[in-house]
């Protein structure tokens, strides 16, 4: 029995003593409270973040519009009435395919002239080379010969070329998107036949400033999207990078973009670039909430001691949530992040949490 009351006599001593502590430490707890308002009311609250070396990506975009990847007017080399034609507006023609024929029923016959022409003089030169050996020619006339055979051989060429030339041929793959002659009219030397545009492939425009174009190399892919296609991506491939700058003072940069069947594109509409950019160093950076004034004119509140610091910094770079600072600030300080617009030059504060980057 007289156990049994010590074990009560100890549960309750335990008991008491946790309310004791326990009263104790919220006490402690409003001495903190009433001592950081104490505080407070002679000194700003603040949050600050610690200066650090990041490597930062870069996020590049810009607008710019998308091109054919080629575009030509075919012009006839030769002249007559178009016998018969194989292409309509709209149609894809392959490089080299026969857009139009032209009449060439007397170039015909000119060429096979010419041919037997050219086939007897190199059968009269064989011959003569032949006498020759033996000195029953002079060589004089062997000379003849060879002249009479190298002039028949140039006017089969030009013949035959004439006659090819008839043949109006495709220079390039792509679609027809205007024909110049109907079946029956007369094209001259020098006339527009067709214009042709490879779509399959298109070139897509971009400006940079020179800071950026120091950030993209040929053979670079990216991403290209176009409000006329929400949410869908096309991959290209930088391929030409400009080394003269507009009167804006950004450079050209093309980048290839293969076309897509289910969701064309098409020439003169408008598209945004992305690229991703790491730098190779690491640089200083705080969050952008700390700048104090604009970016033309940056400044942040440094904490130096219980006082906030107005400091002029350098930047050289700005993203969407981060300022690479180049000169005025080390690794490690504290500086303001928010509270500013309370604060002035030397005026004491109070930190209430620090965010490490």
């Amino acid at each position: 029995m007289k156990t049994k009351k010590i074990g009560i006599y100890i549960v309750a001593l335990i008991t008491i003593s946790a309310i004791a502590y326990r009263l104790y430490d919220v006490k402690q707890d409003k001495k903190k409270d009433i001592d950081m308002v104490n505080k407070a009311k002679s000194a700003t609250t603040v949050t600050t973040a610690t200066t650090d070396y990041k490597i930062v990506n870069f996020d590049i975009s810009y607008h710019g519009v998308f091109e054919a990847f080629s575009e030509v007017t075919v012009i006839s080399e030769s002249q007559g009435k178009v016998e018969k034609y194989m292409i309509n507006e709209g149609d894809f023609i392959s490089e080299g395919e026969i857009i139009a024929c032209l009449d060439n029923e007397i170039t015909g016959y000119q060429l096979e002239t010419a041919e037997a022409v050219w086939l007897k003089a190199q059968n009269e030169l064989r011959r003569f080379e032949n006498l020759s050996a033996g000195e029953s020619v002079s060589t004089q006339q062997l000379e003849e010969i060879k002249l009479a055979y190298q002039n028949a051989k140039n006017a089969h060429l030009i013949l035959k070329k004439q006659y090819n030339d008839s043949f109006i041929k495709a220079p390039i793959a792509g679609t027809v998107s205007k024909r110049y002659f109907e079946r029956g009219s007369f094209i001259g030397v020098g006339n527009s036949v067709a214009d042709i545009i490879n779509t399959r492939k298109m070139k897509f425009n971009a400006w940079f400033t020179a800071k950026d174009l120091t950030r993209v190399k040929t053979e670079q892919k990216v991403m290209i999207t176009t409000d006329l296609y929400p949410g869908t991506s096309y991959e290209g491939i930088i391929k030409v990078i400009g080394v003269k700058p507009d009167n804006s003072r950004r450079y050209l940069v093309q980048a290839e973009v293969t076309n897509s069947n289910e969701k064309p594109l098409f020439s003169g509409i408008d598209g945004t670039i992305h690229i991703k950019y790491t730098p190779e160093k690491r640089s200083l950076v705080i969050p952008r909430n700390c700048l104090v004034s604009s970016i033309i004119d940056p400044k942040v509140y440094v904490i130096s001691g219980n006082k906030a610091k107005l400091r002029q910094i350098v930047i050289s770079e700005v993203t969407d949530s981060l300022i690479i600072v180049e000169s005025g600030l080390t690794k490690g300080e504290y500086v303001v992040l928010s509270g500013q617009i309370n604060l002035e030059n030397n005026a004491p504060v109070a930190v209430l949490n620090n965010q490490n980057l």
